[in-house]
């Protein structure tokens, strides 16, 4: 809403706020949302599983392809997030940070046999906790 007053004719005009057209506010349908969870699960999966592939190669003497198929996987995992139904970069990647750290638990309890303290859960439910403000925040 804005008003203007005129000294010439002694009125003051009160109009509603313009509306634009680039309103960038959460405007996702449930379908939207459950695609968008998926590619966040998906490219997790990929950058984690990539770097767990490599990372087995390099430090646990692996077969040398296997950091070449981490590699490809990583290079998957790049693409990933063009698939997104969010169009901000940054707020993809902030969100993203959040489902990363979740999964890498996972994966690590999962795969590697790795033992998950209380630390890491209550550290994950934070994280989570600011990746659901992100997502939902309106704009």
């Amino acid at each position: 809403m804005s008003v203007a007053y005129s000294e010439s004719s002694n009125l003051v005009e009160i109009t509603e706020a313009p509306t634009t057209t680039d309103d960038k506010s959460f405007d996702l349908s449930a379908a939207q949302i459950l695609q968008s969870v998926a590619v966040f699960i998906l490219a997790g999966l990929f950058e984690i599983g990539g770097g767990w592939l490599v990372w087995s190669a390099i430090r646990e003497n692996k077969p040398w392809w296997w950091a070449l198929l981490g590699s490809i996987v990583l290079v998957g995992y790049g693409f990933l997030p063009t698939l997104q139904p969010v169009d901000d970069f940054g707020r993809v990647y902030a969100i993203y940070g959040g489902y990363f750290i979740a999964l890498s638990f996972v994966w690590g309890y999962a795969v590697d046999g790795m033992r998950v303290d209380t630390g890491d859960i209550i550290g994950s439910v934070v994280a989570f906790a600011g990746v659901l403000i992100i997502f939902f925040w309106p704009r």
